[in-house]
């Protein structure tokens, strides 16, 4: 059974290295994905006894935009909730389902080109991983960084289910993840590698 260990952050900063081919896929999660998502919505409080005003003025009148802060267990709950999305995008080579988990930007951009590839190839991707853990780096209200630390081995599969893998090896990495809120809750933004140690 695979573990995930999830932590805060504080550990020893990582050396930054950033291999090309691992933009192309997602890590597998290793355990049951619960959607984790709090969207609390602000609304204007008007003053006691007095009658309701259409148009009211003054910072308790004021429209508040919805608040999308996560507790750090909601936050890494959400990015598990994602990532399995990514996970399936891929699985499947379907472009469709890229927008359920990235937001707008040049890594939704990357997504989608190598999803096209993988189509025109006729090829799905099969992702295996063990020994996960999750550091949650930054939980803010505009932003959530997330460290994951895994064991991944990829596998490209053609149409008859034949592995048509023609290069790379089980590698050990060190991936940041970003994510931003948007008007359907938290997306990812962006995907670093930090780290990689091949294990062939």
């Amino acid at each position: 059974m695979q573990e995930t260990k999830i932590r805060t952050s504080g550990d020893d900063d990582p050396p930054t290295e950033r291999p090309q081919w691992v933009r192309l896929v997602a890590i597998a999660l290793a355990i049951a994905l619960v959607a984790g998502l709090l969207i609390a919505a602000i609304q204007g409080v008007t003053s006691s006894g007095a009658d309701p005003d259409p148009n009211p003025g003054g910072a308790a009148g004021t429209n508040t935009e919805p608040d999308f802060s996560l507790t750090d267990e909601e936050a890494i709950e959400r990015f598990q909730e994602l990532e399995h999305r990514q996970i399936e995008a891929y699985r499947q080579a379907d472009i469709t389902l890229v927008s359920d988990f990235a937001g707008p930007g040049p890594f939704k951009d990357q997504v989608v080109r190598e999803l096209r590839k993988m189509r025109k190839d006729d090829v799905t991707a099969v992702l295996r991983s063990k020994g996960q853990e999750l550091l949650l780096v930054r939980n803010e209200s505009t932003e959530i960084t997330i460290q994951e630390t895994a064991t991944i081995d990829i596998q490209f599969l053609d149409e008859a289910g034949k592995n048509v893998t023609t290069k790379g090896e089980p590698q050990r990495l060190v991936i940041e993840w970003q994510l931003e809120p948007f008007d359907t809750g938290w997306l990812i933004t962006e995907s670093v590698a930090v780290e990689s140690v091949p294990l062939g």
